[in-house]
């Protein structure tokens, strides 16, 4: 029975012995020379994307605005605060959204897990997410003015 890895570790195609390798063409090396041919074949299947593959993948790794910025505060402080509302009630408030608040929103519920609403230019999520949401706005630069 083979052994088990450890949780979480997962091999890939690179990782894993070829299944011919054995000692002796190990020494001879002709599988060397068989792997460098399967290596390179693979980069040259890797590099060789035309133009429109290249643009549509600029566009899925962010350098695309979202439609939303958030404003820095006069300090250059991320303006996120915690307030209580009524009934005990905890929420954290975005100020200083301009463009459209609503893709922050939609962005955050699915990123955090709970409920939120648009008010003005301020988004405010239930909850004390402070350190998600200034970390999520950090991930998008292109977002903060």
């Amino acid at each position: 029975m083979p052994k088990r890895g450890k949780k979480g570790q997962e091999e890939t195609e690179q990782e894993r012995r070829p299944p011919d390798l054995t000692l002796a063409s190990f020494l001879t090396g002709s599988l060397a020379s068989q792997s460098v041919q399967n290596s390179s074949k693979n980069s040259e299947a890797s590099t060789s994307k035309t133009e429109p593959e290249l643009g549509l993948l600029e566009e899925q790794t962010g350098t695309e605005t979202l439609g939303f910025f958030v404003k820095r505060t006069k300090k250059g402080k991320l303006p996120i605060s915690y307030e209580n509302r009524a009934k005990g009630k905890k929420v954290t408030v975005i100020g200083n959204v301009s463009g459209d608040p609503s893709i922050l929103l939609q962005e955050l519920k699915k990123k955090i897990g709970a409920g939120g609403v648009v008010r003005g230019d301020c988004v405010e999520i239930q909850g004390d997410h402070q350190a998600v949401v200034e970390s999520f706005l950090k991930s998008h630069r292109s977002c903060l003015k």
